[in-house]
């Protein structure tokens, strides 16, 4: 048996502004308490993390850090992936609700859908993946330029597969820092949840979700922590 522990990174100055952050690269605010009280609830479970996976962006890598320094467990080995970022948001990156609703006023169908999305940005736009350098090893056609998020959901299963279930093969368990829809798309694929109750769910920073993973039977189940 093995365990999944599911984190959503914690909050920047955008996030507060009620900005669209998408794959743009926004640190995290200083008080990270939350983050800290994460770790002192995975220690008083007496998780023994193996292994923490983050997405490429500095505000996961620097949840994952802040949890595991709390843990006195900096020495975790980590693992980065690009499939765990979170839904890139085309235009409306960096804009803020409020500037984005008058460019569409269909805004909160579209967030609230599977398979639509605002219009994507230019390859050639700064924001655009293929122009930042850490994602210089991805094929090109891979990088999105605006995605939805059924789109998040196919290459979140490919980082299932091709990544997590072989750790979770060995029986161990494994600390996952991602965003709020690439988590939400582990979620469907481990506890096999319909697009409805995907769209639906609420992921908070400060409830790490659970999933008890038998390998044998490929079953989860689930809790909250806090």
């Amino acid at each position: 048996m093995s365990k999944i522990i599911l984190v959503r990174d914690g909050y920047t100055q955008w996030e507060s502004e009620n900005r669209f952050i998408g794959w743009e690269d926004v640190p995290l605010l200083e008080n990270r308490e939350e983050l800290k009280h994460i770790g002192n609830l995975i220690l008083n479970q007496s998780i023994d993390i193996e292994i923490a996976i983050t997405s490429f962006l500095e505000r996961s890598i620097v949840s994952a850090w802040t949890i595991l320094n709390n843990m006195y467990h900096s020495w975790i080995p980590e693992k980065h992936d690009w499939r765990l970022n979170p839904r890139h948001c085309g235009v409306i990156q960096g804009l803020t609700y409020q500037e984005s609703i008058l460019k569409y006023p269909n805004l909160n169908e579209i967030n609230l859908s599977w398979d639509k999305n605002v219009d994507p940005v230019s390859i050639n736009d700064k924001s655009h993946p293929s122009q930042d350098r850490r994602y210089a090893d991805i094929l090109p056609e891979k990088l999105p330029s605006v995605e939805n998020l059924k789109n998040v959901y196919e290459r979140t299963e490919e980082f299932i597969l091709d990544i997590l279930l072989p750790i979770l093969s060995e029986d161990k368990n494994v600390l996952i820092v991602a965003h709020k829809d690439s988590i939400k798309c582990i979620l469907k694929y481990f506890q096999k949840l319909s697009i409805e109750d995907t769209i639906k769910l609420e992921i908070r920073t400060s409830k790490p979700i659970i999933l008890d993973y038998d390998k044998n039977t490929g079953l989860s189940t689930q809790s909250i922590l806090g």
